[in-house]
C-alpha cells in the first residue's frame, strides 16, 4: 500500500442488479471514476469492509461521500465489523449518518440481503482488528472472499463449507519470516486444495509474492488441482459466470 507496487482501492461487485464495494482502501474513488467505463459510486447498494485496516478501508469515507452526493443523498448499506464504526472508528461519526443503514458483522453472521445478493460471514479470522470472510451468492454462482489473516486450523474447512464457485483470497507473504498474521503462499495453497472452488482468484500481494511472479505461481494451480487459477493484476476484470462455467469443458 506504502509505495502502492500495487493498487488498494479494493474491489467492485456486480453481482446480478447489485453493485457492491468491497474493501475501499486508498484509491478505491479515483480508481473507480478512471476506470472505463468509470463505477459510478452513486449506483453502490452497499460498501462491505472485511475489517478496518487502512489498506482496506482508508477511502471508506470518501466511497461513502459519493454513494451518498455528499450526504444529500441519503443511501446505500454499510456492512462492517463493529469496530469500523466504533471506539476509534475508521468509519467517521458524520459518515455514518449518510448511509441508509448499518449492519454490524460478527462470525457466521447473516444472511443479509444486498438487492438481490445475499451475503454471510465466515469463522473470525487471526488478526490484529476484527476480521471476518464474505460469502455472497446470487442465484446458483457463491463468491467467498478470504480477506487477511493467519492460517489456522480450521480456516480452510470453513470456506470449503460455503462451497464456493470463486474464491478470491488475500495473500501477502511467499514465506513468512516475520511471524506476520497473514496468509503465505503454502497456506494459501492448502486452503484451495481443502476449498476445491472451480475459480481462485489471488491478490493483496507483497512484495516478496510479487518477486515469485503471481501467474506463475497461479498456473501451477491450475496444473496441479485442474481449477481455473488467476493472478489479480490493477483493473483486472473477471466475468464470474463465464469462467466459473468454463472450467472443467
Amino acid at each position: 500500500m506504502a509505495r502502492q507496487l500495487r493498487a488498494s482501492g479494493g474491489m467492485w461487485l456486480r453481482l446480478g442488479t447489485a453493485q457492491i464495494h468491497v474493501d475501499p482502501g486508498p484509491g478505491a474513488l479515483v480508481r473507480a471514476l478512471s476506470h472505463v467505463p468509470p463505477c459510478n459510486p452513486r449506483e453502490l447498494d452497499a460498501i462491505v469492509l472485511s475489517h478496518k485496516h487502512l489498506d482496506h478501508a482508508g477511502d471508506v469515507n470518501a466511497i461513502i461521500e459519493a454513494m451518498t452526493a455528499g450526504g444529500f443523498r441519503r443511501r446505500g448499506m454499510l456492512l462492517c465489523p463493529p469496530d469500523a464504526v466504533e471506539g476509534e472508528p475508521t468509519v467517521l461519526p458524520y459518515a455514518q449518518k449518510f448511509v441508509e443503514g448499518i449492519e454490524r458483522l460478527r462470525a457466521h453472521d447473516g444472511p443479509y440481503r444486498i438487492s438481490d445478493v445475499e451475503l454471510r460471514t465466515s469463522i473470525e479470522h487471526i488478526h490484529a482488528v476484527q476480521t471476518f470472510g464474505l460469502h455472497f451468492r446470487h442465484g446458483d454462482l457463491r463468491v467467498s472472499y478470504l480477506p487477511c489473516g493467519r492460517y489456522f486450523d480450521g480456516l480452510a474447512q470453513d470456506y470449503a463449507a460455503a462451497q464456493p464457485d470463486v474464491l478470491v483470497i488475500n495473500v501477502l507473504r511467499y514465506r513468512d519470516t516475520m511471524d506476520a498474521d497473514h496468509l503465505t503462499w503454502d497456506g494459501a495453497r492448502s486452503i484451495v486444495e481443502a476449498v476445491r472452488p472451480k475459480v481462485a482468484i489471488f491478490q493483496h500481494f507483497g512484495t516478496k509474492m510479487l518477486e515469485q511472479n503471481p501467474a506463475r505461481l497461479a498456473q501451477e494451480i491450475e496444473d496441479d488441482f485442474g481449477i481455473r487459477a488467476i493472478a489479480a493484476y490493477d483493473g483486472l476484470e473477471v466475468d464470474l459466470d463465464t469462467e466459473v462455467a468454463t472450467v472443467g469443458v
